[in-house]
């Protein structure tokens, strides 16, 4: 099913597989039944001249009272600290770094590169020097069709740095995914005119890119009237009643092709961002900082015709690495250059006025991806880093943990914002068997972005949120006569949905305290993810210049659109408001839209199955199965464009995750309402903040 209907990135698994750790002795690892890597295949030992690149890792000073500093209450703007006072207060020294390199080099590593705040050191060699110098034997293992290397044993850190390093990146290369979700189809473009064409690559109709409509092709509106369907054959007849979910197939006109998918202007009437951009506060004079693994080789192309197409003013964007990836490469990493292209136009489309500025890692490992963000917090201007990748939680372990938390403490230290997607697999009982959260959206010292469906009316107003579940049953197949009932309805199941749920390493952080428990709770806030209520993008297609419209989603679109928010908020007050979580559980009541439960429909799709068995009448819970006991959600019928087939697609069926009022594990504390969110940090509040 998720082959004929979408193509899924879900949520990357951690690099460590236990070989990231500091000891004081070796010894064997052993994989426990409850994280990703039991069932991991070892494919043989590495090549002992395969090239290594380590990432070191060193330990900030007095680290414990710098998490007392950020454990409370969002602190006044005078609270911040510069990079001079937090490499005199906290970082390593110069000393620590040196001797590091001392180390390494004695042991024949070529020392390549030191962090900024002397965070870490950066090395290349051998891998018989690496299993050397940190007792260590690196294999290759395959997991979920990814290819890596890991240690079957836990490294020990040389005597005369133990004291000074947290722990060693690169001994093992799985990394992390973008949480980006793709709808089944993309639209071709080239520039100045469009063309459209159906999921089986029919010759498209070319037309002329009309930028006055000031969007593109997909429709804004995404549910309709309730309708009756009947399907006859294989000696059964089924009639299904119900919501409907995208316009007729048969209408395939400009600004009606399912599925829906929406622009910028859509949104930002629908979450009240325009009354912000009419007062001025368009984000101007910040900067929104991104982290990409490989980026987008075409992303300035991409991004100036999505401004021009969208009537966006053009862009500000500076990139810092080297973009290796294009989004019609094809190969396994070009999910990043979606992903990429998804950061940057969505943070310009909901901030039209601030700078963006583009980290590209180069390489999709933890180290280099944290690494990323610490040269983000560097940067002249950034009040809000916006990463949308993330990855199983019980795949960490504590070295690593400790080593990313500490770039996120220094951000948040200078006042900047770390804002991480939340995942785009509910609690990850489908991918794992056991329910996670996941890494880094899960720390303390980041905001947990989630996702939600919504619908518009047709003045683009909001006519529901649910959280962000999507299950599928398919009722109709597809032959050359039409389409026969499905006899009984297959419940697919769980697609995907925006990750949460509760940590099992972190405790109950302060800016929690009010929602109860003992540990960190995920999300803290959520936006729009589902792709079925999507946005549009534009994409490259080909080396030849020709671009493409597409709709996307993920908890990989709600984390740039909010990190752009923080942007525009911080604008209003005036000056760095540092990380978000802590604020948002104390905002005005009217800053944050309660998504809830989902609304009880009458108009959920039910059924009448007619066979040689008898008469079936099916339920809204039957054709929305497996409900993990939620009590309530949205179900309608949709008749793909792409396969011809019918299903029920539900809205609000996060696995198990429920929302309902005030937070919840579904949806955080619900979705931002632009212009009360905003003005809650307005100049009144300055003193305060």
């Amino acid at each position: 099913m998720r082959n004929r209907m979408v193509t899924r990135i879900a949520a990357g698994c951690l690099s460590t597989l236990t070989a990231i750790g500091m000891l004081a002795h070796a010894s064997a690892v052993t994989f426990p039944a409850n994280t990703p890597f039991a069932r991991a295949t070892d494919l043989g030992p590495v090549s002992p001249s395969s090239p290594v690149r380590l990432t070191v890792w060193l330990k900030l000073h007095d680290a414990g009272a710098l998490a007392r500093r950020l454990g409370g209450a969002p602190p006044s703007a005078t609270h911040w600290l510069n990079r001079a006072q937090l490499a005199a207060r906290f970082a390593p020294t110069a000393g620590d770094v040196a001797a590091v390199e001392r180390t390494l080099r004695a042991d024949g590593f070529t020392v390549t590169g030191v962090g900024p705040n002397n965070l870490f050191v950066q090395a290349s060699g051998t891998t018989a020097r690496a299993e050397s110098t940190f007792a260590v034997r690196l294999r290759r293992y395959t997991l979920n069709g990814r290819t890596f290397q890991a240690s079957t044993i836990r490294p020990t850190i040389p005597t005369a740095i133990a004291p000074l390093v947290t722990s060693v990146g690169g001994l093992t290369t799985l990394g992390a995914r973008p949480n980006v979700v793709r709808a089944p189809a993309r639209i071709g473009v080239r520039p100045n005119v469009a063309r459209t064409s159906d999921a089986e690559g029919a010759s498209p109709q070319i037309i002329a890119l009309d930028t006055e409509r000031n969007g593109l092709f997909f429709s804004a509106q995404c549910f309709y009237s309730p309708t009756s369907e009947t399907f006859s054959g294989g000696g059964a007849t089924a009639t299904y009643h119900g919501l409907r979910y995208g316009a007729s197939i048969n209408n395939q006109t400009l600004g009606s092709l399912p599925p829906c998918g929406y622009q910028p202007s859509e949104l930002q009437t629908a979450y009240d961002l325009t009354p912000l951009y009419h007062a001025g506060l368009t984000g101007a004079g910040e900067t929104i900082a991104i982290t990409d693994a490989y980026g987008s080789t075409t992303i300035q192309a991409d991004l100036a015709s999505f401004s021009a197409a969208m009537g966006l003013p053009p862009a500000n964007l500076t990139v810092i690495g080297t973009p290796t990836e294009s989004p019609f490469s094809g190969d396994a990493n070009s999910g990043w250059a979606d992903e990429t292209t998804l950061d940057v136009e969505w943070v310009h489309a909901i901030a039209p006025g601030a700078n963006i500025l583009l980290v590209v890692a180069p390489t999709a490992s933890f180290d280099d991806l944290f690494t990323a963000i610490a040269t983000a917090a560097t940067q002249p201007g950034v009040v809000a880093i916006s990463n949308s990748w993330s990855g199983y939680e019980s795949g960490t372990d504590e070295p690593l943990r400790q080593a990313g938390d500490q770039v996120l403490m220094l951000a948040n230290a200078s006042g900047i914002a770390v804002n991480f997607a939340s995942g785009d697999a509910g609690n990850e009982t489908y991918d794992l068997g056991y329910q996670d959260v996941n890494y880094p959206a899960s720390s303390p010292y980041a905001t947990a972005v989630g996702g939600v469906s919504v619908a518009l009316d047709r003045n683009h107003h909001i006519q529901f949120q649910t959280s962000w579940g999507t299950n599928l049953t398919e009722i109709a197949d597809k032959d050359s006569l039409g389409n026969p009932p499905i006899d009984p309805p297959n419940n697919e199941g769980f697609v995907f949905g925006g990750g949460g749920g509760t940590s099992n390493v972190y405790p109950l952080p302060r800016f929690q305290r009010e929602i109860g428990g003992q540990r960190r709770q995920v999300p803290d806030v959520s936006w729009v993810a589902d792709p079925y209520t999507g946005v549009e993008i534009v994409e490259s297609l080909d080396a030849q210049g020709d671009q493409g419209v597409g709709v996307i989603g993920g908890t990989s679109l709600a984390t740039p659109m909010f990190s752009a928010l923080w942007g525009i908020a911080t604008q209003r007050a005036g000056h760095p408001l540092g990380q978000a979580a802590p604020y948002l559980y104390a905002l005005p009541r009217n800053a944050i839209m309660d998504v809830g439960a989902p609304p009880n429909l009458r108009t959920n799709v039910t059924g009448v199955l007619q066979d040689q068995g008898g008469t079936q009448h099916l339920t809204s819970w039957d054709l929305a199965l497996p409900l993990q006991g939620l009590p309530s959600f949205v179900s309608t019928l949709y008749h793909s464009p792409y396969s011809t087939r019918w299903f029920v697609l539900t809205f609000g069926t996060d696995s198990s995750l429920q929302s309902g009022p005030g937070w919840d594990p579904a949806t955080g504390v619900g979705t931002p309402n632009g212009w009360n969110f905003v003005q809650a940090f307005g100049s009144s509040r300055e003193g305060d903040n």
